[in-house]
């Protein structure tokens, strides 16, 4: 996915030539490494399940691999992306609307709103897969979202993700606030109103690639046998609270997942790296995770404790992650996996070797 970073920025570079608005091209980066001593504590299930079994291993087609994980450049275009959206809506109408939305619009305000951010072509990954041709299933995708844009539910930013060439899939959806109080309908609890801002670019690109990485482990589990995704928590629900002397913090990774596989059992901390930060920044953050797996409350509730796995853009990343984590937790529990993205789909479905844990 994210083979040919170089290749891609230079395509977006001259695209943006022959185009008056200006691109900057980001990369989000994903990283993976596993632990070592109490392994046990980890997960209860063995290393290289799949191979052991003599299973085979479907593989993920040249398209999936090369969507989303890799370079995304962002492009702002001088379009208003409100629409409908700035109307309000009052509850009686949202009550309406409610009514007349079918159940995987309401699974789509759902995913937006989780997720924040998402593509066109994510969204139609995710929804829209069982028509008679890859074609029928983006045009289906689109005439939807345009229906819940034009119903003020969601809208779209600014801006686009490959330029203008690469038409409505490029488009970048999020939910409105009519359609967050849609989605709470039936909820007494107290809630508070979020302004609408145009995100930068960098949370923009972090944001989507978390998105992508989301839908690809959908897919992952979709296509793979006897594997299913259990349960899935995004940001903020995925973050863990303990006390860091004495004092409550927050361990905040960008995603939470569980899987499961026969009669095994895998739990995922992910982080998703764009390589915006230097190696002792992450490693800082590995500290964090040792923090919380000392405090035991994650083995409390659930026996095991969850591979923290680091998704990065490139090898080379990869490497210098990976030596920065040993040499900092030498004789430590080895508590992370650092993968690139081609790695993810076979960690997801046959788990990590020992050697890579860090």
């Amino acid at each position: 996915m994210l083979e040919n970073i170089s290749t891609k920025i230079n395509q977006a570079e001259a695209e943006r030539i022959e185009t008056p608005p200006k691109g900057l091209p980001l990369s989000p980066d994903l990283d993976k490494n596993t632990t070592c001593k109490e392994e046990k504590a980890m997960t209860v299930r063995p290393d290289l399940r799949d191979d052991e079994q003599g299973r085979v291993i479907p593989q993920s087609s040249a398209e999936s691999k090369n969507k989303g994980l890799n370079c995304i450049p962002l492009y702002t275009y001088p379009y208003s992306g409100a629409g409908a959206a700035s109307e309000r809506l009052s509850q009686k109408r949202l009550t309406e609307l409610r009514k007349t939305l079918s159940e995987r619009d309401k699974k789509i305000l759902s995913a937006l709103r989780h997720c924040r951010y998402m593509l066109t072509s994510q969204v139609q990954r995710l929804y829209f897969t069982n028509m008679v041709s890859p074609i029928a299933c983006l045009r289906t995708a689109r005439r939807i979202l345009s229906k819940l844009k034009d119903l003020g539910l969601i809208s779209t930013l600014t801006r686009r993700v490959g330029g203008v060439r690469a038409g409505s899939s490029s488009l970048i959806w999020y939910l409105t606030s009519a359609g967050e109080r849609l989605l709470r309908l039936g909820d007494d609890g107290a809630h508070t109103r979020k302004r609408f801002m145009e995100p930068s670019i960098q949370f923009l690109a972090h944001t989507l690639a978390v998105a992508e990485c989301y839908v690809r482990l959908t897919e992952i589990c979709h296509q793979g046998e006897n594997l299913k995704l259990h349960a899935v928590e995004m940001e903020t629900d995925c973050w863990r609270a303990y006390s860091r002397n004495g004092k409550q913090t927050t361990l905040r990774p960008d995603l939470f997942a569980v899987t499961h596989c026969d009669k095994y059992e895998d739990r995922w901390f992910i982080e998703v790296d764009l390589n915006t930060e230097a190696p002792p920044t992450v490693v800082e953050k590995c500290r964090r995770y040792h923090e919380y797996y000392r405090s035991g409350i994650e083995q409390e509730k659930h026996k095991v404790f969850p591979l923290t796995v680091w998704i990065v853009p490139d090898a080379a990343r990869r490497d210098s992650l990976v030596s920065h984590i040993r040499a900092e937790f030498a004789g430590q529990p080895r508590l992370f996996a650092v993968i690139t993205p081609d790695e993810f789909e076979p960690l997801i479905q046959q788990g990590v070797e020992k050697g890579v844990l860090c």
